[in-house]
This record gives structure tokens, sequence and C-alpha cells, in this order.
């Protein structure tokens, strides 16, 4: 989603290659899921579970489809807790931008505050993607499109491959 089809410039995918083949790597990603897909403790969770390390980043669909905040933090903190109890390290990501509107905006800065204080404790790390795929001075608005294009796609995985690199995360 947002980089030509069957192509491998998703961000994941440039994240991998640039990561080098000492990893094995399995994207689990979820057609328009959202945390709490994932919370529900099925087959997602399953296989992430199997990993040693698992990159999460949910929250756009549960604000999209008008997710109570309660329950987005509840779902967060659910995986990253499940995760961490397994054994697991977890790389947590921020709600990445959208093109959020009205009431949507004021929750999306509230759920990555959320997690860039109270899950930042729990997870191994996490990264705020908001300054490199938000447009400066709106960073609710997606720069390179809500699923990001190619363009956005590089720039995530280069940006967070060197927070990764820089703190010695793996």
């Amino acid at each position: 989603i947002g980089a030509t089809p069957n192509s491998y410039l998703h961000w994941n995918a440039v994240l991998s290659e640039k990561l080098g083949y000492e990893y094995s790597y399995w994207n689990l990603g979820i057609g328009f899921a959202r945390a709490s897909d994932a919370a529900s403790d099925g087959a997602w969770l399953y296989k992430a579970k199997q990993n040693d390390i698992v990159f999460v980043c949910y929250g756009v669909n549960d604000i999209l489809q008008k997710q109570p905040e309660e329950q987005i933090k509840s779902d967060l903190t659910y995986i990253v807790d499940v995760l961490k109890k397994a054994g697991k390290k977890v790389i947590l990501q921020t709600i990445p931008p959208f093109d959020y509107q009205g009431e949507d905006v004021e929750k999306w800065m509230r759920l990555n505050a959320y997690i860039l204080t109270e899950l930042k404790e729990k997870a191994d790390f996490v990264f705020d993607n908001t300054s490199i795929l938000g447009k400066e001075g709106n960073l609710s608005e997606a720069m390179y499109g809500g699923h990001p294009n190619e363009t956005g796609c590089e720039i995530w995985a280069n940006a967070l491959y060197e927070e990764i690199r820089k703190n010695a995360v793996l």
C-alpha cells in the first residue's frame, strides 16, 4: 500500500535490506488492521510471538474507525505487555500521520503522547515517525500520503534504521 504493487519498496522491506542478512524478516502486516485486532490475541499475536524482535505500529485505523481513545491505549498496552511477557524485544512506533480531521487530530496527538511517555517505559525502544512523515507545521498531515509512497517509505526506513543503529537497539 502506497508503494508500487509487487515492489519491495515499502518501509519494512527497505529496513529489512538495510539490517542485512544477519536477521530473518517476516512482515506480519494486517490489511486495514486495528490495534484491537492484534490485541484479540489471535493469529497475529501468536505469529508475532514466534519472533525475537517485533516492530509494532498500530493506531491509524483505530482512529479512523472512531475507536475510543482509552480502548486504543488499552489495546496497544496489551500488545506490548503480551510480547514482553513472551520474552520478545518490542520496537514500538508512534501512530503515523494520516491527514486526520477535527477531533481525530487531538486524539492522534494524545495517543502519540501516551506512546512516547507511558508505553516508552514498557517497550524496548520507541520510534517517533511523525516528524519524518508529517508535514512541517502540521504533523498530522501525511507528507507522503496516508500510506506513504516509495519516497516516504524510504525516508521512514532510513530514519528508523539510523535510530536503531544509533541506539544499539538490535
